[in-house]
C-alpha cells in the first residue's frame, strides 16, 4: 500500500528491528565445566520498549497512507488516524489494536508497564495488519 519504496523499505527495517527486540529470549543458558550457568537476556519489563516501538511504527505507516490519500485524517493523534482509517484499510483485528493503544498510552503516558506476554502479543498483532496492508513482509 505505500507507494515510496524507501519509506517502505525504512519500515520493514524499524520492524525487524523491533522483531529482533522482541525475539530476545528471557535468559540464556551456558553450560561450562559440567554445569549449566543461567543469567537473563534482558531486563524484566524489557518488552515494553518493542512494544512501544511497534505502535510508533503503526503511526508512521497510517501517517503515511494518510499523506498519500488512502484515507483522510487531520489530526496528528493515532487514535484518530486509527479511527479514521477503519473503514480503508483491511484491518484484520481493530479491537485487539485499539486495546493495544490503550495499554500503549497507559505505558507511554502514566508509566503502567506490561507482562512480557501481553507486549508480544500486541506486538504480533501490529504485525498482521502491517503483513495485510503489505507494509511489512
Amino acid at each position: 500500500m505505500i507507494a515510496d519504496q524507501d519509506i517502505k523499505s525504512e519500515i520493514q527495517s524499524l520492524w525487524n528491528g523491533i522483531h529482533k527486540m522482541a525475539n530476545v529470549p528471557r535468559k540464556y543458558t551456558v553450560p561450562l565445566r559440567g554445569k549449566t550457568y543461567s543469567y537473563p537476556a534482558a531486563p524484566k519489563d524489557f518488552h515494553n520498549l518493542p512494544f512501544l516501538l511497534a505502535y510508533s511504527v503503526l503511526d508512521s505507516v497510517l501517517s503515511e497512507l494518510s499523506q498519500q490519500g488512502v484515507f483522510a485524517c487531520g489530526s496528528w493523534m493515532l487514535g484518530k488516524k486509527m479511527e479514521a482509517s477503519r473503514s480503508n484499510l483491511p484491518w484484520q483485528d481493530y479491537v485487539l489494536i485499539e486495546k493495544g493503544r490503550e495499554q500503549r498510552n497507559a505505558l507511554a503516558h502514566g508509566s503502567v508497564l506490561l507482562s512480557r506476554d501481553e507486549c508480544l502479543q500486541y506486538i504480533s498483532a501490529v504485525e498482521r495488519e502491517l503483513i495485510a496492508w503489505q507494509v511489512v513482509v
